[in-house]
């Protein structure tokens, strides 16, 4: 495997870095200042749709959002792996992986610095649900550029 390092591969790798530093900055709130973020996504989405939760509503929402962020977070950052290590190489079969690698190592690193910040704990949990976000969204984009493939191939063919 050879890695080439052009304009596009220097690009996404500059994205991968800046995504990494949002990341590492959100991890860096300390515990109220987590929670806060939170819960103003819980009720600017329960204000759209006119909701107003019960108090135990509200934690069980303030869970999901948080959960699906680290989802989310982790798997926007496997895809910009991904993009930087296809565009660098040649043909190489271990994209997916090596992209689900570093997004995992990240997660547990994320994980670790939480350790060091007041309110907030380091889970192997979290580390997990950061692992999980990152290997769906790369199922997805297999999945898709696999379709893709094999539609690009079958309109080759009825062109011939």
């Amino acid at each position: 495997m050879k890695f080439t390092f052009n304009r596009k591969a220097a690009f996404l790798s500059a994205l991968t870095l800046i995504w990494m530093t949002v990341i590492f900055l959100f991890s860096a709130q300390n515990g109220s200042e987590s929670s806060g973020t939170s819960a103003r996504i819980v009720m600017f989405f329960c204000g759209i749709f006119g909701y107003e939760p019960s108090p135990g509503a509200f934690r069980t929402l303030t869970f999901i959002v948080r959960k699906s962020a680290h989802t989310t977070e982790f798997g926007l950052l496997s895809l910009l792996w991904l993009g930087t290590l296809r565009s660098g190489t040649d043909g190489f079969r271990w994209i997916y992986p090596a992209a689900f690698a570093a997004s995992s190592v990240f997660a547990a690193t994320d994980e670790m610095h939480q350790l060091f910040v007041s309110d907030r704990a380091g889970q192997v949990t979290d580390w997990m649900i950061d692992s999980l976000g990152a290997l769906l969204f790369l199922a997805a984009a297999w999945i898709i550029s696999r379709s893709a493939a094999q539609k690009s191939g079958a309109k080759r063919l009825h062109k011939s």
